[in-house]
Formats: C-alpha cells, sequence, structure tokens
C-alpha cells in the first residue's frame, strides 16, 4: 500500500473509534473502542472482548473455510489449507493460500492492513513492535499478507507457479499427490482423460495393468475386451488367445439299450455326445451313471481334436445292482449337462411282438401300403416274424419278415388285390399275435373303356390280328360308331387306319368287345365281335392303336379329348401313353393290360390275376401292359371280369 494511502487511513480509523462507541444506557454503557484493529478486523470496531455487547461490524467475511478441506460456499474453488484453492482471495490467513479481499492479514503478526502505524501511535501497545503497515508485522519479522511470502509458511501463495503444500507439481494443471482426477495429468492415479501417469499407457486407449475393459486391449487382465484378451481364458468379441471355449450340444438319444455282461456302444442305435463347434484340442465330457448296473470306464468320454463328437461305451452287469435294470446316465462340460436313459437286458432275454403299424389302412385295388412291425426290446438274434392276410384275396404281403439283432423293427409291404373287402393283416411270433385292420376297395380306377390285348399277328400269320376291348366301370357303355384307328411306329401324318364299330356294339359292365381283321382266325367262343376287314394291317413289331369317340379324326393329336385311349408298342413308337411297351410280342402272343400294378406274366396267364380283368391304366404303356407268350382273346360272350 502506497504512504499517501496510509496517510488518509489514520485519521478515517480515529473517526471510526469515535463511531464505534455502543450503547444507549448509561447504565450499563461499555467501554468500546480501543484504538486497535483487532485480528480479523478491517477496522476499529471497538471491541476489545467477545460477547461484550460492543458492535463487531469490522470483522470481515471468511469465505475460505480455513484447514478444513471442504469446498467453500458458491465459490466453486478448492478449500484453504488442503491444497486446495480459496475463492476470490490472493492469500489466505495462515494457511499458505490466498487470503480473502486484502493486502496483509490483520493481527496476526504479519503488518496490518493499510496502516503504517497501529491506532495512532509509532509501536503497538505493549510491544514494543512497528504496528501494521511497516515494514515487519508485530511480533513475527515476518512480510505480511499480499508479499512475495506468506505469513508462517514460507512457500510461494497459489496462483503462483508452485503451490503451497507437498511438493514440485503444477497446481491448475496438476493435483499433487491427491489422487483426484485432474483435467490434465493424474500422477499415479487409475482413470485420466489422457495418460494414466504411472501407466505408461494410453487410458482411452489401453488401461495399463488395471484389470478394468477397455475399449482397445486389456493387457493381461483376464477381462473381456472388444478386441483380444491376451492369454485370459475368457471369451472375446475378437479372439481369445489360448483357449476356447466349448459347449455340450446333445446326448442321446435316449431309451437305448445295453446286454449285461456287455461292454460296447448302446443299441438300436448309439449313444453319442456331441459338442456345438469342432474340439479345438483334446476334450474330455464326464459321464455319470445312476446305478451301478451302468459305467463307463473313468467316467470319461474322449473328443478327439478336430471332431464334434464321440460315441459313448458302456459296461453293463446287471448283477451289480440286482433292484434296477435302467440307469440315467449324466454328462456333464462346464456348466452344460445333458441327460439320457439306458435299460440294461439279460443275456438271453427274449423279445416279443409290441406294434403294428399302421393300425389300420384303406386302399385301392393294386395300391400298395408299408408296414412296420416293432418289438418290445431288440434280440440278441436275428428274429423272424410270420405274415398272413386273412382273407388271402385281399392282396399279398411276403410270408415272413426278420427283425435283425440288436435292432427294434423291420419293414414290409402290402399290396391290395383288386377284389374288395375287409380283413387283417396278422404277425405272429412264439405264439403271440398281432393285427392290422385292412380294407381295400375292390376292381379298377379306370372310369372309362380300354384297349385291354392287341395282337398284331397270329399263329395263321401277320394278319391274324385283334384288338380287344374291356370296360371296367359298373355300367355298360353304347360303343356305336367309335372309332378304332392305326398309325405306323414312326408315322407323323396322323392314324391313317380308321375303322367305325357298327350300330349296337354294346360292352356289358366288366365284359369284353373283340374287334379282329380279315384274317383273324378265331372263332367260336373267341370268334370276333367287329371286323375291320382291310381298313389297316398292323405291324407285328411297333405301331400304335388307339379308340376314341365317333367324332375322332386320324389327325387329331394324341391328347384330343375325342381320344379315350392309346397304346404304342414296340420299340420305335413315336406316340405312346408315356413310355412305349419297349419289346415284341412273339407270333403267337399278345400285349395284355394288367388287372393291376403288381400283376406279372405270371399271375396274369395262370396266377391270381388272370380271370381279374384289366382294369389297370396310369397312362404309361410301359407300365400297364405285359407281353403274353400266347394270346387270349375275350369277346361278348366272354365272362365279366372281376
Amino acid at each position: 500500500m502506497s504512504w499517501s494511502f496510509q496517510q488518509l487511513l489514520a485519521p478515517l480509523s480515529a473517526l471510526l473509534l469515535l463511531m464505534s462507541a455502543c450503547g444507549d444506557d448509561p447504565e450499563v454503557r461499555p467501554v468500546c473502542g480501543n484504538g486497535v484493529v483487532e485480528a480479523g478486523e478491517t477496522c476499529d470496531d471497538g471491541n476489545r472482548n467477545n460477547d461484550d455487547a460492543c458492535d463487531n461490524s469490522c470483522r470481515r467475511p471468511t469465505p475460505d473455510d480455513a484447514g478444513t478441506g471442504e469446498d467453500d460456499a458458491g465459490t466453486g474453488e478448492e478449500d484453504a489449507g488442503a491444497g486446495e484453492d480459496d475463492a476470490g482471495t490472493t492469500e489466505d490467513a495462515g494457511t499458505g493460500e490466498d487470503d480473502a479481499g486484502t493486502t496483509e492479514d490483520a493481527g496476526t503478526g504479519e503488518d496490518d492492513a493499510g496502516t503504517t502505524e497501529d491506532a495512532g501511535t509509532g509501536e503497538d501497545a505493549g510491544t514494543g513492535e512497528d504496528d501494521a503497515g511497516t515494514a515487519e508485522d508485530a511480533g513475527t519479522g515476518e512480510d505480511d499478507a499480499g508479499t512475495a511470502e506468506d505469513g508462517g509458511s514460507g512457500e510461494p501463495d497459489s496462483g503462483t507457479d508452485l503451490d503451497g503444500g507437498p511438493g514440485p507439481d503444477l497446481d491448475a494443471g496438476t493435483d499433487a499427490g491427491t489422487g483426484e482426477d485432474d483435467a490434465g495429468t493424474d500422477a499415479g492415479t487409475g482413470d485420466d482423460a489422457g495418460t494414466d501417469a504411472g501407466t505408461g499407457e494410453d487410458d482411452a486407449g489401453t488401461d495399463a495393468g488395471t484389470g478394468e475393459d477397455d475399449a482397445g486391449t486389456d493387457a493381461g487382465t483376464g477381462e473381456d475386451d472388444a478386441g483380444t484378451d491376451a492369454g485370459t481364458g475368457e471369451n472375446d468379441a475378437g479372439t481369445d488367445a489360448g483357449t476356447v471355449q466349448v459347449a455340450l450340444d446333445s446326448f442321446g438319444p435316449t431309451g437305448t439299450f445295453a446286454r449285461s455282461g456287455t461292454t460296447g456302444a448302446t443299441f438300436p442305435e448309439a449313444l453319442t455326445v456331441r459338442l456345438r463347434e469342432d474340439a479345438p484340442a483334446e476334450v474330455w465330457v464326464e459321464v455319470a451313471s445312476s446305478s451301478a448296473v451302468l459305467n463307463v470306464q473313468g467316467g470319461l468320454v474322449r473328443i478327439a481334436p478336430g471332431e464334434r463328437s464321440a460315441t459313448v461305451q458302456v459296461t453293463a452287469n446287471l448283477s451289480a445292482d440286482p433292484e434296477t435294470d435302467k440307469a440315467t446316465l449324466t454328462a456333464t462340460l462346464g456348466s452344460d449337462t445333458r441327460e439320457a436313459t439306458v435299460r440294461v437286458l439279460a443275456v438271453d432275454q427274449a423279445a416279443e411282438l409290441s406294434t403294428l403299424s399302421p393300425e389300420v389302412i384303406s386302399v385301392s385295388a393294386g395300391q400298395t401300403q408299408g408296414f412296420t412291425v416293432e418289438l418290445d426290446v431288440p434280440p440278441a438274434q436275428d428274429t423272424v416274424i410270420q405274415l398272413a392276410l386273412e382273407p388271402a384275396s385281399l392282396g399279398t404281403v411276403p410270408a415272413t419278415v426278420t427283425v435283425t439283432a440288436n435292432s427294434l423293427s423291420a419293414k414290409f409291404d402290402f399290396t391290395a388285390g383288386s377284389e374288395g373287402g375287409e380283413g387283417q393283416l396278422v404277425a405272429a411270433l412264439n405264439g403271440s399275435s398281432i393285427a392290422a385292420e385292412v380294407q381295400v376297395s375292390g376292381g379298377s380306377s379306370t372310369g372309362h373303356v380300354v384297349i385291354s390285348e392287341i395282337a398284331p399277328q397270329g399263329p395263321s400269320g401277320a394278319n391274324d390280328e385283334f384288338i380287344e376291348l374291356y370296360n371296367p366301370t359298373s355300367s355298360p357303355v353304347d360303343l356305336s360308331g367309335w372309332k378304332v384307328q392305326y398309325k405306323s411306329a414312326t408315322g407323323t401324318a396322323g392314324y391313317t387306319g380308321n375303322y367305325s364299330l357298327p350300330d349296337g356294339s354294346i360292352i356289358a359292365a366288366r365284359g369284353y368287345f373283340l374287334v379282329g381283321a380279315g384274317a383273324y382266325s378265331g372263332t367260336g367262343a373267341t370268334a370276333r365281335d367287329a371286323n375291320w376287314g382291310t381298313t389297316f394291317a398292323m405291324a407285328a413289331g411297333s405301331g400304335h392303336v388307339r379308340i376314341g369317340y365317333p367324332e375322332l379324326m386320324g389327325s387329331d393329336p394324341i391328347d384330343s379329348v375325342l381320344v379315350v385311349d392309346t397304346v404304342g408298342y414296340g420299340s420305335t413308337a413315336n406316340q405312346p401313353e408315356g413310355n412305349r411297351i419297349p419289346a415284341s410280342a412273339p407270333a403267337a402272343g399278345s400285349f395284355e393290360r394288367k388287372a393291376s400294378a403288381t400283376s406279372t406274366v405270371d399271375s396274369m396267364t395262370t396266377g391270381a390275376d388272370a380271370l381279374l380283368g384289366n382294369g389297370h391304366d396310369s397312362n404309361d404303356n410301359a407300365a400297364d401292359f405285359i407281353i403274353r407268350p400266347t394270346r387270349q382273346p375275350q369277346n361278348t360272350s366272354s365272362a365279366a371280369e372281376p
């Protein structure tokens, strides 16, 4: 403070001393005013002692909380004496911190504020020391507040290059040894916006040795990282160096069997443990059993590197636990567990029939239906099961079916006959049997007249020809005016042979109608019903025959609605229904339509289908016809079939 300003303050101090007298009551009026500006005051308020009723208005407010380490109200600054900044001050009283709004500290042994000497004297009362405003403060010998040094600390004050306190760290940018976050650098802390001092690692990128998750890489911490975890054994979004986690996918199937006294895989299916991914290295899965009748050697199953599954080998021994013949196996890998049951069979345990499925069927004549017969337990040896139809006319099944050793079931086919009816399919084993209900819809499903037999030559020569028709429907059909046509095997000009059936040509339900050439040799019971004479002559080796409604023209295509049925025979026929009959008939033979899909040459000539009609039509000539070694023409006088 300049000397001129101190000289101005001297008379003002005296005036304030006179004005500071307090108390209105003469009897109790205290003696106020002592001419001294006491410590913590900015003027002489006349207050000698605390609580003496004298006004204490000259004491300046102290926004700093000295020495507490707590933030001061409304300052947003750090607290005096704790290495914290104080609010709005230059130096703090006695703390090494800036004090609030003063130049020097009043009454502390430091030079006093704003005066050259205290209370108008040259010396301070009773001290012998120069008063405030002099070069030295009373009794201390230390420079007062506002000087280069703070009273009593010997340390530069706040706002200087160094912080008054523990060390050489920078203040506004550095917090010396506090462990608190800084906008710049934190000495020895964990979290930093920039660099973590003492770690050498970038913080926002990598935390060195902390074990905390980082946006980049965690060095050796064992925590999950977005990048790579080095050698920790934990899963990473990228790659985990040194380990790959594997987990169980399945353990089964459940309900398999093992035979007492043996070691090996279960049956009829092998019990298998399966991983969700290929094993990165040798993996051992623990398998525990609920009963001594079944165990896994060592209680472990090995899955080889690069493999995903392994078969479980079990040892069965019924005598180890006579109270049970079943065990539950539990597979464990890490925290994953799966269970499967296994039944243990006696060495000589017999098998019995369990099911025959389906239990009920309804099929049309000629259709095939698959069946499955199943035993209650897998037999130790191949086991033969007897099969039969009741009545036999329902169709055909194999006489027996075999269930192989250590399996549970066998499959076979039933083929319905052309005769309708109801009955049973019976399976029998060791004196016991099970049955399935069978219903067959009799008759052909074909709803139109068909060409049933063709003889392009005969015993009497190349022109000893006939075309036989069959009516598989349940009603007679008037064939008057219908066309019987012929085309060569490779012809492209359409059907050149064209014969119209005479009026009154009637074919009975399930009956026949015979059309022959002029040279046809049949007589008596096999006489022709209509004679085409020499209208056309069929080639013995290959050609086409068709029938259709009266409006049918030779040029009409094969898919015309006027065409009722077409047959292409021989190896070169170019317009058959589906596939042509691939071969030629012998001179005395013929091409004959089947009674059912399963009909054969034998069944049609001398077997079960010989008298069951010719109603099978799948629109494929190769599948619908057989080649007879000897022909068998039938006419309107022949018996209805079936």
